[in-house]
Formats: C-alpha cells, structure tokens, sequence
C-alpha cells in the first residue's frame, strides 16, 4: 500500500460499474499509473452478469494500494457511486466512469489544483475517442467552469463530465451528500449545481481523462434522459433563484432538442408535440438550440484536429494545451 502522499491529501477512487467487462482492466491500469500516490480503489459493481467483477479481484489481488469491489443488485449509477462514497475514507474523492481512462498525471495535477485553488470540486479537460479506433473524435475543455456550468444547464454547451473529470473534497460532500438517483442520466449536472454553492470551481484545461464512445452508453437513450432532465428542471429552476426567463430558456431547450431528436428518428408526431412546446415558451430555441450542437462539434472536432492522432497519442501536459 502506498504511503501518505507529501502533500497530506488521501485520494480515493470510485468507480461505478455495471456491465464493464471488457473496459475495466485498462480503465484500472490508468488508475494504476497514477503519478500521485492513490490512497484506494473503491469498485461498486451495479449487479452486472459478465466478467467485470472477476477482472476487479484478479487486479486487487496484486494492486499497490487498497481495491475494494463492493457487489449490488442494479440500482443505477448514481446508487452505485453514492454506494462508493460512503465506504470511501481519503480526504479528496476522484470520480471515474468504468470505460473511461486517465492520464498519468491526472490525479497529481489536480490535487495540486485544490491545495492552490481551495475549491471544492476541481475538473479536467478531456477528450471524446472511438472505443474502437481509439480515434479522438472531439475535445472539450473549458475556460471559465462557471459559465461552462451554466451553459450546460440551457442544454447549449458539452457536459463537464464530473463522473470521470471530478475531484471532490470530503468536506463538500459533507455538504452536497450524494448524487441524486432520480435522476442518474443528467445526475452529474445536478450535482455540480448543488455543489457549486459551495464555492468556486477550479478546472484545469488540459485534457487528461479519455472519454470512451460506444453504443451501450446511457446517454444515448434520448426519452429516459429527457424525462431525467424534466425532473432535474423542476428541482434547480423552481428552488434555486434562477430568473423566470433563463428558466423558461432552459425548459424550451430541451423540448426543442427533443423534438429535434424524434424528428431525425422519423417521429415526426412527437417531434411536433415538443417543437411546438418549445415554440410556446421560447420561439428562438428552435433556432438557437441546433446551431448550439453544430457550434459545439465544430469545436470539438477542430481541437481534436490538432492532436493529430488517438487517445494513445495524446500530448502530455507539458504541451501547450487549448
């Protein structure tokens, strides 16, 4: 195991898993090559049926450090990472999906980050790479993490993705408590509003976490996610003293992608229903809703032309980042 870091702060890792089998094993080795000493490995698994727990024991029985796998039937990924937490024993919690993968200095330059910053969450760059290919398909890495925050509130900029990016502080969570399982598709949005009344947010804009793209991602499931984003809605618009009409921005943009959604899927019924919704709240959401997405993969897709290469090749953090 390894000994307490110079710096003081225990980090713990946890990861939810459910169905991992066959990304498990090289997202725990780029937990393993962690230039920052890893205090423990905490893996829920969320009731899966294929390999991925045994992959788990056989890595625990020789890991560095503490890797704990904890077995429960399917709750959702947001029961599992709140299962995670409650066992978890460092001073700063880094949260890590179980396809996704680290760069080596990751942990080390974020720990680094808190102590500087005092922030409560800190998040990173990361890049969007076929699963297969392993071809980067797309950069996100933001500037100003509370505008960033904002804009993916109003469905107009990509996700921070805290479930493989976050860093936490112990004393935060004591605050925040958990993630929210009503709503474990958009759960990490709602957890960064909640957190982020706790203090300012800290990012660092390298790109050190590798995003795997694959057809079996949740994200993908368009109704579930919007029926999950409706309730979020109702939670942070109402009760968190954000203007009526960045409320009523929020709600026409999601029913203007939705019904954009249904109509690329030739459901053009239901895609009325919520276009026209969405035209009764907010007429320009129809319009500024699509370019938005084309804006955003424009850019994604210009940053990830300048690496040139695959999540493999990604430059270190010692190269200009963007």
């Amino acid at each position: 195991m390894n000994e307490r870091p110079i710096t003081g702060q225990r980090v713990s890792v946890v990861i939810p898993m459910y169905q991992a089998g066959p990304w498990i094993a090289e997202t725990l080795a780029t937990v393993d090559a962690q230039s920052y000493p890893i205090h423990e490995c905490i893996v829920v698994d969320d009731g899966s049926t294929d390999e991925g727990p045994e992959v788990v024991r056989q890595f625990a029985a020789s890991a560095r450090y503490v890797v704990r796998l904890i077995s429960q039937p399917n709750a959702g990924v947001s029961a599992a990472r709140n299962a995670g937490i409650a066992v978890a024993t460092g001073d700063l919690l880094a949260f890590l999906d179980a396809d996704d993968l680290w760069h080596p200095t990751k942990t080390e330059r974020q720990v680094h980050l808190m102590d500087r910053s005092g922030a409560p969450i800190s998040l990173t760059g990361y890049a969007q790479f076929d699963s297969g290919t392993r071809r980067i398909l797309g950069v996100i890495s933001a500037r100003r993490p509370e505008r960033a925050l904002r804009r993916w509130l109003a469905i107009e900029g990509s996700g921070l993705l805290v479930s493989s990016t976050g860093m936490v502080r112990r004393s935060a969570l004591a605050e925040v408590k958990e993630f929210d399982p009503r709503v474990s598709i958009c759960a990490d949005l709602e957890f960064m509003v909640r957190i982020s009344r706790t203090g300012p947010l800290a990012i660092d804009r390298e790109v050190l976490v590798g995003y795997r793209s694959h057809e079996r991602q949740i994200h993908r499931q368009v109704d579930q996610w919007a029926e999950n984003t409706a309730v979020l809605f109702n939670e942070v618009l109402t009760f968190d003293g954000f203007p009526r009409s960045f409320a009523r921005r929020c709600r026409a943009g999601l029913d203007a992608h939705v019904g954009y959604a249904h109509m690329r899927r030739g459901e053009i019924g239901s895609a009325a229903t919520h276009l026209l919704a969405a035209a009764r709240q907010d007429m320009f959401r129809l319009l500024t809703i699509p370019l938005n997405a084309v804006g955003r993969r424009a850019l994604r897709r210009f940053r990830a032309s300048l690496y040139r290469g695959t999540w493999l090749s990604v430059p270190s953090p010692s190269e200009p980042g963007l």
